[in-house]
């Protein structure tokens, strides 16, 4: 075992110490290198695939876009658990490893600098800021592609925050709910973020979403309420990077590759 994988592996074992005694962990890079280097060797992907983070074994772990099963995707975690991040690194992903006749991306977020630095143009059809009229039209145009049924080119829908929806209109807001239900039929994805104590108190909203990603919920009573399957890791997840999802009875754990912008 070389010294990077000992030093490495202590740091990891020193943040689910912290993680334990209930403080954040603290964060460092060596995992952050070790995952780059795997996605560099990861070579290309399948077509109608999207990668959404590496699995403990270094396999990636990815959507695909020809099948609509899945739905609607919701990622929650406590304030700082990343999901933010989570959606960069989907486009950033996508930036080095797909085509842009493969994916492109519509960002709806009520911070659009968050996102302003990426330099995607061939990927990103545009950030829209959620309190702007702007936005609404955006929406419209998506619901209208979705109900010509046409198998275009797939486009994901990043929102950043459930709260961004409230800043809508009705009409948008119906629109969005018709994307929800009938978007990745028509390769339209929409992978929406919300605060883990807000979503609980939305019952309707988080009924629309099928593939739940959870990232850091440190509150037992609110991982609870986000699902109630047993063995749930969401306290122990590390923030900013790593994420679990139910697959066939099981939870798994994965890690967000460091992509540069």
């Amino acid at each position: 075992m070389t010294e990077l994988r000992k030093f490495a592996q202590a740091m990891l074992a020193f943040q689910l110490v912290q993680t334990g005694s209930g403080l954040a962990p603290t964060q460092q890079t060596l995992h952050n290198s070790a995952r780059a280097s795997n996605l560099d060797r990861m070579g290309s992907l399948p077509a109608d695939s999207l990668l959404f983070g590496l699995a403990a074994d270094g396999k990636p772990l990815l959507l695909s876009l020809s099948d609509p099963h899945p739905g609607p995707i919701l990622v929650t975690a406590e304030r700082g658990g990343g999901k933010t991040h989570f959606l960069k690194m989907l486009l950033l992903a996508a930036k080095r490893l797909k085509r842009p006749t493969e994916v492109q991306f519509a960002a709806l977020t009520s911070y659009p600098d968050d996102f302003a630095h990426i330099q995607a143009p061939e990927h990103l059809l545009g950030i829209w800021a959620s309190y702007e009229a702007a936005a609404s039209e955006m929406l419209y145009q998506l619901a209208c592609r979705i109900e010509e049924g046409r198998n275009q080119q797939p486009i994901l829908l990043l929102v950043d925050g459930l709260d961004a929806l409230f800043q809508l209109d009705q009409s948008s807001q119906d629109n969005l709910a018709y994307i929800l239900e009938n978007g990745p039929q028509a390769r339209v994805w929409p992978l929406v973020t919300a605060n883990a104590d807000m979503i609980v108190d939305l019952p309707d909203w988080l009924a629309c979403f099928r593939t739940r990603i959870y990232g850091r919920v440190s509150d037992p009573r609110t991982a609870e309420a986000l699902t109630s399957a047993p063995g749930a890791p969401l306290h122990s997840l590390l923030p900013g990077t790593q994420f679990c999802l139910r697959e066939k009875s099981q939870w798994l754990k994965f890690w967000l590759p460091t992509l540069a912008a």
